[in-house]
This record gives C-alpha cells, structure tokens and sequence, in this order.
C-alpha cells in the first residue's frame, strides 16, 4: 500500500432551505485529479441523485406496486418545499404528538436501486423528504460515503432530526465552521446489507459498477418545539436561508479491507478541521424575477429559479448581439424544474443564455434565437455541463462560434431545433439525450469530436458530422442505430467521420 495510486471522486452539492423551505442538489460533479492504479483498467466516476416522492393532485402520495407490495413513486427532488414542525396525525387528519413520529407502513422501494427491500419513512407530517443516492457510474467498483452539513447558526443543532436508510451507518462529527457559520456535521459510509430474500447487497459496503446504493441521507424534520426566534438562530449568516450542504465521495474498491480505510485514504479523515468546506462554499441566491436573476448572476452568484422567469426584453450583451442572461463566473443555474422564456433576443447572434463555462441544471430555455450560446467573452472558462435541461421554442439549442477549448457535456437533456458548434469548444458529450425537430429544424452539426450515449433522434432527424462523431447504444426512430443504418442520421458526404460502437 505504500506505493498505492488512488483512484477517486467525489460530488458536490448544496442544499438550501429557502426562508424556512427545503432545496435541493446545486452543484456538479467536480472530479479531483486521479491517477489510474496500475492494476485495474477502471475509473472512479459517481453521480450524486436526490428523489421526494411524488404527489397527487389532492396533495396524497402516489403509490404502485413492486413485487405485489405497495410503494411511493419518487421524482426528483424539488425546491422550496416548506419544513414546518413535525407531528403525526390523527384518523381524522388532526395533528397530535408534536415530534418525529412514527414510522410509515408503506415502503419506499427504489427502482433505482432494485427490486428488493427499501426504506421506511416518518408517518409525521411535515418530514421532509430528501432521498439522496450515490450511484456508480464508472467502470471500477468503489467505496463510497457522503457527507452532510446542516446550518445550526447559535443554535446547537437538536432542532433537526433526519434519518437514513440502514444499509449507511452515520457518525456525528461536530460542529465545523464555514465562512464564519455554524454547521453539523454528518459523516454516512455505505455498508451495505441484508435483502428481504435473504441475500447480502454489496458486501462489505462495495458498490459495483453501475449500482446505485439505498439514500444516506433520506428525511429532514424541524422539531415542534422550535419557535420563530429559534428559526432566526439557525440562520446564522441572516440570508433567509436554512443552508444544508452535501458531498459524495468515492475511492476505488481494490487494494483496501473496508470502506473507512480506503476512503480515509483517499480524502483524510473527516474532521471538524477535515472536511470539503474547509476553504468555504459559494451559498446561491434565491430568485424569482427577471431583475434578481441578472443581478445575481452579474454579482458572481449561482442561483436558483423558485419559478418560472420571463426575460422582456433581453438588453445584456454576449460580445456578438443581444442576451437574456450572461454566466461569466462559471456559476451554478438550478432551474427547479421552472422555465426560462426570453423575449426581444431574436437576432441571428441573439442568445438566451450566453456562457463561458458552469452547470445548467433542470431548466427549460425558450424564446431566444440561440438558446444557450458558449461563449470566450470572460477571464474566466471551464466545461458548460447541461443536466435535465430542455431547449426548445429557440433555433439554435445549443451553439458556439468562438469558445475557448473548454468542453461541453450533456446529460438527460432535450435538444429541439438546430444544434451545432465550432471546434474551439473542444469535445462535446450527450448521454441519454434526446434530439428533435424545432423550429422547423432536426438538425446536427458539430465541428469538434462528439460522442453520443443512449440517445434518442427522432426519424426524420439528421446529422452532418464535420468531425469525429461516435455512438453508443442509441436509436433512430425508435430503433437501433448501427453501422447499417447509420445513413439515416449521417449525411452521405459525412458518414466517414462517424462510427458505431456497442
């Protein structure tokens, strides 16, 4: 072990609670510098989910079976949910008991996961759900653990409860200070455990390739007894936010015994003097207007949409026309699942979002000419990464004329209307996207290397690969692309540069 190489990775991500609301996962995946082991041919890679379950119309959860048992169905988490004193209620849905309460009857059980088990929760009213998972998506199998730091400002923290799903143990590590706040801090290392069938998941805490372990950390609760001024208290850097910050780290599973030694051995051991907000953290705004939104982003700051956002008319500049929007910082957008329409940007070098680098995150772009435009216009530049976005209503999705080589990647986003980019963005990915018509376009045209992964083109769609274009298990119509029917994407002149791989 002296002369071990690490391979390793962690996710950051923030979650705020708005005024006295719940928000969710805003940061990107940030990869620390990994050298590759000498003995396996892997990378470390995780991503970092957080689910709530989804409701009715009339408020109930919604339910379904799996294996002939009852469970809620998750969505992704959203903002701005309220977290208000937990009680339990009565038949008659009177609140009585003010506390945490009980547990639920009906499991959560995570198709995320698998099919087995799953994880009770809180039958209180007011537990608020925050289900966050860690999956694996790289090639090596990994030790995992997360770690999570809630705002207790003067407080001294006994006003939160939470709780985890059994296959995570939690060690309580103490109270840490980040720019001059407050927090507590948990440490979660995956375990593993024991199914209803019997069997083991992940022994020893070994989460393979391509698995997704049980949620660390699962359900927030405010205790009844707290009051107004107690509120005021945990908010102690008086933002009008109850700050809860989360990290997933990840080391590769070969060469250690155990999870705590592996993972101490790639990041230090957790402290209150060792811990990723050592150097502190960038807390998003909040914002709900055109105004606050540009302000914002124009003081350096990620933000994050509690609504819909409607920019009429755009008057900022991306260097080549007008723009709704300019992210030069490379800042953190967490749309929340709201839209972004901008009016008056309708000029062929017009731009909805103009950018130089930073993560775009469950967003829809509308109304704009070029939907998301990547840009050089700043001293500052990194990789534009998309998550759960949707560009459509514009003609350009995505576009870029003159970047600065800093690379561009795509997940689980929908792209309507023309796409294409110069080489100076450097390399593009798209994994599990989807491609189609808008604005009377169903059109590709990348200039830099690009690389597609479970993609969805509709029939009619087409591609003009003016440089090295690669797809793996993706489909055209419905169907399969392969090497045989690659022509009903790939332009005829073009087709030399594009390749199928399964």
């Amino acid at each position: 072990m002296k002369s071990l190489k690490k391979i390793l990775a962690f996710v950051l991500s923030m979650v705020l609670v708005a005024g006295i609301s719940v928000s969710g996962t805003l940061a990107y995946l940030k990869e620390a510098d990994a050298d590759v082991n000498v003995m396996t041919a892997g990378k470390v890679d995780i991503k970092q989910h957080e689910y709530q379950r989804a409701t009715n119309d009339d408020g109930s959860y919604k339910t379904d079976n799996i294996d002939d048992q009852t469970s809620y169905v998750l969505e992704a988490f959203q903002q701005g949910k309220p977290l208000l004193p937990a009680t339990e209620l009565d038949a008659n849905g009177n609140p009585y008991n003010f506390g945490a309460g009980t547990w639920d009857g009906t499991t959560v059980r995570m198709s995320q996961v698998n099919s087995y088990g799953g994880m009770q929760v809180f039958t209180s009213k007011n537990a608020v759900d925050k289900f966050v998972v860690v999956e694996n998506t790289g090639k090596t199998a990994a030790y995992v653990r997360t770690l999570v730091a809630i705002e207790i400002g003067t407080t001294d923290g006994s006003l939160f409860g939470t709780s985890h799903h059994g296959t995570w143990s939690k060690n309580e590590i103490g109270v840490i200070t980040i720019d001059g706040n407050n927090y507590i801090l948990f440490e979660y290392t995956y375990q593993g455990g024991g199914l209803s069938d019997g069997t083991w998941r992940h022994e020893k805490g070994i989460l393979p390739a391509g698995d997704t372990a049980y949620p660390s950390l699962s359900q927030v609760y405010l205790n009844a007894k707290a009051t107004n001024e107690d509120v005021e208290k945990i908010d102690g850097n008086k933002n009008g936010t109850i700050d809860i910050l989360v990290v997933s780290q990840a080391i590769q599973a070969s060469d250690f015994d155990n999870a705590e030694i592996a993972l101490n051995a790639g990041f230090g051991d957790i402290t209150t003097t060792n811990h990723p907000w050592v150097d502190g953290v960038i807390v998003p705004v909040m914002v709900s207007s055109a105004d606050e939104l540009v302000e914002a982003l124009e003081s350096g700051k990620d933000v994050v949409l509690n609504d819909d956002v409607k920019i009429d008319p755009a008057g900022m500049s991306n260097a080549y026309g007008t723009t709704g929007i300019n992210v030069k910082n490379g800042q953190t957008i967490y749309g929340n699942g709201n839209t972004l329409d901008i009016k008056g940007a309708g000029g062929t070098w017009d731009s909805g979002i103009n950018t130089t680098g930073g993560l775009i995150k469950d967003l829809t772009v509308t109304g704009s000419f070029r939907g998301i435009f990547i840009n050089h216009n700043s001293s500052h530049t990194e990789p534009v990464v998309l998550e759960n976005v949707t560009i459509d209503g514009t003609t350009y999705t995505i576009s870029c004329d003159q970047g600065a080589y800093q690379n561009f990647e795509a997940f689980d986003s929908t792209f309507n209307g023309w796409t294409s980019f110069a080489k100076t963005l450097g390399t593009a990915r798209f994994e599990n996207c989807k491609f189609g018509e808008g604005n009377g376009y169903a059109y590709c045209r990348p200039y830099a290397p690009t690389e597609f992964v479970g993609c969805e083109f509709e029939a009619d769609y087409r591609l003009d690969a003016r440089a090295s274009v690669i797809f793996i298990d993706c489909t055209i119509g419905g169907e399969d692309l392969t090497s045989e029917n690659l022509a009903t994407l790939v332009t005829s002149d073009t087709l030399n540069n594009a390749s199928v791989l399964k």
